[in-house]
């Protein structure tokens, strides 16, 4: 005949699992959320390093820019020195500082060019980037609003779980909930009551002796596998 004990303590245990369940998903939510969040903080550093990348090289365009004019400004400057002088070789040298400056500005026009071709394709390219990057970010976002979504309804399970405990463990035996919590401190698992089948006990797997096997058809007191301490019955 089954204990009525044992079947409360089953109520007991099926609902100290549910809770279990629910603490176990909580206490999970906010690694998820710092994983996303450390996935966000990593995508936004990679577009700003990026995004940064082409500043510097804007940056390098306009000082090459800057440059040629202060190159060109210099030829205008010995050209109009040139019409001043009287001596060939003071006109001479004038010619040979603007043929200099034009070596210059022919030089710095076309790293100017490859610099420009260069800027041109890594912004189509940062450009497509940030929109997927843009896009990611946008889900790992809405995922973040479902985790606290997910949060805020566990946390009302949580509280009817409790609740619900609390009323299995009102109707138990004072002295078989004692042996249960104590069990349940010690099992790194559950089921902290198992059944006896075939003189194997389900907690452990391994074969009860044969006095526990016979023990355990009776009821009035609680029984326990010589194995693992769960408390057992039939």
């Amino acid at each position: 005949m089954a204990d009525p004990q044992i079947e409360k303590l089953l109520i007991v245990q099926d609902r100290d699992a549910s809770l279990q369940k629910t603490e176990q998903e909580l206490a999970r939510l906010p690694r998820e959320r710092a994983a996303l969040d450390a996935k966000i903080v990593a995508e936004t550093e990679n577009i700003e390093a990026a995004r940064h990348a082409l500043k510097a090289k804007e940056l390098a365009r306009k000082e090459l820019d800057s440059e040629v004019k202060t190159q060109e400004a210099a030829i205008q400057k010995f050209r109009t020195l040139q019409l001043e002088v009287k001596k060939n070789d003071e006109y001479r040298a004038l010619t040979q500082q603007i043929e200099q400056a034009e070596t210059a500005v022919a030089t710095l026009e076309e790293k100017e060019i490859h610099l420009l071709l260069e800027i041109d394709t890594e912004q189509e390219a940062f450009d497509t980037a940030k929109a997927e990057i843009d896009t990611r970010i946008e889900i790992q976002k809405r995922s973040i609003t479902q985790l606290q979504e997910r949060e805020n309804n566990l946390k009302a399970t949580l509280n009817e779980a409790r609740a619900s405990l609390d009323e299995a463990r009102a109707g138990a035996d004072s002295d078989y909930l004692q042996h249960y919590d104590r069990v349940r401190k010690l099992s790194k698992r559950p089921p902290y009551v198992a059944r006896v089948e075939n003189h194997t006990c389900s907690g452990c797997h391994l074969r009860v002796s044969n006095e526990v096997a016979q023990a355990v058809r009776e009821s009035g007191e609680p029984h326990f596998c010589d194995q693992c301490g769960r408390l057992v019955y039939l």
